[in-house]
């Protein structure tokens, strides 16, 4: 496999990366430094069978935009930790082939300032275990946009890619590690209903995005959080549209939503040896023996058992 890297300010400046196959042989890493006119580029790699974790740092001194291409089947899963990264363009080129011998990835990358991003590659030997051949090509589509962890503040998916930025196991250990915390954002990934669900019916994209203010209306307001009507009228939406839109756009109540993002919030604030009473006021919980019982209902331990088992 083969990851080609072209700046526009530069176009006789490539950085072109080789790997083996399927990312096959032992657990390695690698780190790649280049100066252009518009910057430094720092570029990380591990990678072992059937998986490459990149950790990017672009350093800005003008403006950039970087066409990334890859020869081979490529499922990413980008996360943007630090600045802006956009991708302007990103397409498979036409396929011409069976579904086996799928194109190769063609992105222009755009950078407005300094900028930190983690990358998981994955080969279609590993997705296809968990992706139906025949959705892989409708799904990848998809797969390539990146995800802002600033809009991911104290949820599951932060803690997840904190911990493979800072995976330190030796050897195998470290292997077994990582892939495991690839799995989970996988889960995460296929599991949104947003990524592969069609617009529902009785709803058009004023609605929509109604509904993702709603959202976020939810996620800040964890500590206080309105009401089903509050809500409504701070949305615009009627009582109706919002309980059915919100189920219908991101698979969870508006109280599901609410109970979950407290746990996930209450699982990291935990790990960060946050008490439990200090959790529960956090999150919004009056009486942390209330919380310890929702805690409880959700992980199947007590919050006080969590720096026990993830140590």
């Amino acid at each position: 496999m083969h990851l080609t890297f072209t700046s526009s300010s530069s176009s006789t400046q490539k950085l072109q990366l080789q790997h083996p196959d399927e990312f096959a042989g032992d657990f390695q890493e690698r780190v790649t430094v280049i100066t252009d006119t518009w910057g430094k580029f720092n570029f990380r790699e591990s990678w072992f069978k059937d998986v490459c974790i990149c950790y990017t740092v672009f350093s800005k001194t003008g403006p950039c935009t970087i066409n990334v291409q890859c020869d081979n089947f490529c499922w990413l899963m980008s996360f943007v930790l630090e600045g802006k990264f956009k991708i302007d363009r990103a397409m498979l080129k036409e396929k011409k082939s069976p579904i086996q011998q799928h194109p190769y990835l063609n992105a222009d990358v755009l950078i407005d300032s300094d900028t930190r991003v983690l990358t998981v590659c994955l080969t279609r030997n590993f997705v296809s275990k968990f992706v139906k051949e025949e959705l892989l090509d409708d799904k990848i589509y998809r797969a390539i946009v990146p995800v802002n962890i600033s809009d991911h503040r104290n949820t599951r998916l932060n803690s997840i890619v904190k911990d493979i930025l800072n995976a330190d196991q030796p050897g195998t250990i470290r292997r077994i590690f990582l892939e495991s915390k690839i799995l989970e954002l996988l889960s995460i990934q296929l599991q949104d209903p947003a990524r592969d669900q069609a617009t529902p019916k009785g709803l058009n994209k004023e609605d929509i995005a109604r509904l993702h203010e709603a959202k976020l209306i939810i996620a800040q307001n964890m500590q206080a959080p309105c009401s089903l009507i509050e809500l409504a009228k701070r949305t615009g939406l009627n009582d109706f549209k919002l309980k059915k839109g919100f189920k219908a756009i991101f698979g969870n109540t508006v109280f599901g939503y609410l109970f979950q993002l407290r746990m996930d919030t209450a699982y990291n604030l935990l790990r960060d040896n946050k008490s439990v009473s200090e959790v529960a006021e956090i999150i919004g919980y009056k009486n942390p023996h209330h919380f310890t019982a929702a805690f409880k209902k959700r992980y199947d331990m007590l919050p006080s058992q969590v720096n026990k088992i993830t140590a």
